[in-house]
């Protein structure tokens, strides 16, 4: 329904090519190496508990959060079962000395491990939450909205369809009361009714375009997913919603004769979140050829006060560098201009906004792997109070979130469809003097760390320890500069996409030289500071960091990525088998970056650079990379066939 409104809407609008896409989602169809989620209905459920009390605990037509996606139908009478806590409920040992057959389980962790854990592997009725996703202490915790319901699902493939229950989400508060019940010894029985069916679906993908009057083949999109369960106001009806805002204001634009026709095309698209972005890339795969640069609008409307949001440009990552990135903060910051009063103190804006390095998360993500290679940023308001629960309702979108969105992300489109060799140069400029400036700004916290790691008391007692700590973490630094001015010359190659003539590359190659001249800066000033720091204390520092084994080893190899899009880990799971996969889970409770690190890792994957050379870059983008970690990830993808390793 929500695919055929957004079709109808735009063709009310006029842009007459408006269609929907489907592609067959039924659980076992693979686009590359990412398995299609079941097809879903729902009619109606809720939960009562009827021992040692009798009451209404949840209904799916009041709250459709509080069932979890993908449950499956109970028989018509319902199933009784008694209510047994396990805790997380996410691993093995949360059900040792426990039996929980034909049990209800109530448990803190993600609803589709614990489906996993307690229903398809101890036969479990059912599985009761009252968690949310991603709480982050004094931002966002349960104790802030306790009678949130969060979204949770269950996520079956075709393989495991015959194990499937269902599960219901609670509030803190409702999930504290049946503990306490619990505590007391009381025994516990909740009986829950499902009319539901799992089915084989299809991806619903919206497209449309207004063509471009000169060069049609090349094309700028906006992308905002479509598939949440309701209310899911601001993640992602206020995407969607404004997406479907933006193509009817550059419409009438160019119908009202205030804008001539795009020299290029600009794609609207409305997806599945990630299934359908893949889907529709894996089933066009000239498509990418075709696409400039793209924005992704997720979670954009809120309020941000009372949803405690920023406004975040999520950057395309270091192994995809572009102006894109510049051009839409530019334009973020200008909003203050366009938006807001100004004083004789300045601007009276209270509008929040942050540049974020690429943290995956959404359909941008899959744009950016290095195998797809478009730019594409995500405009993204977080954190998020209400994210992913019953609360994120209309109240808690803002009107003016919305509006300065809209204007940051149909001015890029403008811009990018009508770019010629003045904008290459607009963007060469400001490309070129961030870049600049990102390396002084690292070159200041370089120095600042030094001087932290000078006074550290781990090694300060020890003068040879303190020594390899500063040279190590001076080498460190060095690198990450070293890194960001790669980053930022190859950024400004990207305009290429745009214009490419002689003029432009002689500004590249001026540009160039001042990015290395402000780089060259800023190494010799960290030199400078470690050599200072290390007279002070007396200290002489060796000439380079001493070498592990593990750093040893990544120089000898060099590996080259077999697969195409981004690594689904539920594959990988499969090919290595769950005993082995269980350091990656335990690796990401320790490392909450390890898998934008392995997105990396692999992207980075060229066949050219060495894994040592890999491991490097990565932590000048994400923190300190351990060595021996991303040598284990990348055996075991020469073990599934997704990488080759050559040794030198």
């Amino acid at each position: 329904k929500a695919a055929e409104h957004v079709k109808q809407q735009l063709l009310e609008i006029g842009i007459q090519d408006a269609r929907i896409e489907q592609f067959t989602s039924d659980g076992a169809k693979k686009y590359w190496t990412h398995t299609s989620p079941v097809g879903w209905e729902v009619k109606s459920a809720e939960l009562r508990i009827t021992e040692p009390e009798q009451n209404l605990i949840a209904r799916y037509a009041d709250i459709p959060t509080s069932l979890h996606a993908f449950s499956n139908a109970t028989p018509p009478e319902g199933t009784t079962a008694e209510l047994i806590d396990v805790g997380k409920g996410t691993k093995p040992e949360d059900y040792e000395g426990i039996d929980v057959k034909n049990k209800l389980v109530l448990a803190t962790g993600r609803a589709r491990t614990v489906h996993e854990e307690a229903v398809f592997k101890r036969e479990a009725t059912g599985v009761i939450t009252d968690t949310l996703a991603q709480e982050f202490k004094n931002v966002r915790e349960s104790i802030d909205i306790p009678d949130a319901h969060g979204y949770q699902g269950i996520w079956p493939t075709a393989e495991n369809l015959g194990k499937v229950t269902f599960g219901f989400s609670l509030s803190k508060r409702q999930g504290n009361h049946l503990r306490n019940l619990l505590r007391d010894k009381k025994t516990v029985k909740l009986h829950a009714t499902v009319n539901a069916r799992l089915f084989p679906g299809n991806l619903d993908v919206v497209t449309a375009t207004i063509q471009g009057s000169e060069k049609p083949n090349e094309e700028i999109f906006i992308i905002a997913h479509l598939c949440h369960p309701q209310p899911s106001a601001n993640d992602n009806a206020s995407g969607s919603g404004l997406l479907i805002e933006i193509a009817r204001t550059i419409q009438i634009l160019i119908t009202t004769g205030r804008i001539p026709l795009p020299k290029r095309t600009i794609r609207f698209i409305w997806v599945p979140e990630f299934s359908g972005t893949i889907a529709y890339l894996h089933d066009h795969p000239d498509a990418a050829n075709h696409l400039i640069a793209g924005i992704n609008l997720d979670m954009v409307g809120q309020n941000q006060e009372l949803c405690k949001s920023t406004l975040n440009i999520d950057r395309t990552p270091d192994s995809h560098p572009s102006y894109l990135n510049d051009l839409i903060l530019n334009l973020t910051e200008d909003t203050i201009q366009q938006f807001d009063h100004q004083t004789a103190f300045g601007t009276s804006s209270t509008f929040r906004y942050a540049e974020s390095m690429h943290s995956g998360g959404s359909d941008h993500h899959v744009f950016v792997d290095s195998t797809i290679g478009v730019p594409c940023i995500m405009l993204l308001q977080w954190p998020d109070l209400f994210y992913h629960t019953s609360m994120d309702t209309i109240d808690k979108v803002s009107p003016e979130s919305l509006k300065r969105v809209g204007w940051i992300t149909t001015t890029a489109a403008l811009i990018l469809a009508n770019a010629d060799t003045n904008t290459a140069i607009y963007l060469l400029n400001q490309t070129c003097s961030r870049g600049q400036t990102r390396i002084q700004t690292t070159q200041h916290q370089a120095i600042q760390a030094l001087y932290e790691k000078k006074d550290s008391p781990k090694t300060k007692k020890d003068p040879q320890e303190h020594a390899k700590a500063l040279t190590k973490a001076a080498y460190h630094h060095k690198n990450k500069i070293k890194h960001i001015t790669q980053r930022e010359k190859q950024a400004l190659h990207t305009v290429k996409k745009l214009a490419a003539n002689p003029d432009i590359d002689a500004l590249i190659e001026k540009f160039t030289k001042h990015i290395d001249e402000t780089s060259n800066n800023a190494i010799a000033r960290i030199h400078e500071t470690v050599v200072l720091i290390s007279k002070s204390l007396g200290i002489t520092l060796p000439t380079q960091p001493e070498e592990t084994d593990a750093e040893k080893q990544a120089k000898t190899i060099i590996p080259t990525r077999q697969l195409k899009c981004t690594l689904d880990m539920d594959t990988f799971k499969e090919l290595i088998g769950e005993d082995q996969y269980k350091w990656y889970e335990e690796t990401s409770e320790k490392d909450t970056k390890f898998a934008l690190k392995r997105f990396e890792i692999l992207n980075f994957m060229n066949g050219r650079r060495t894994l040592y050379d890999i491991v490097k870059a990565v932590s000048a983008e994400y923190g300190e990379t351990n060595m021996e970690h991303a040598l284990r990830f990348v055996k075991d993808l020469e073990k599934t066939g997704f990488a080759t390793l050559q040794t030198t």
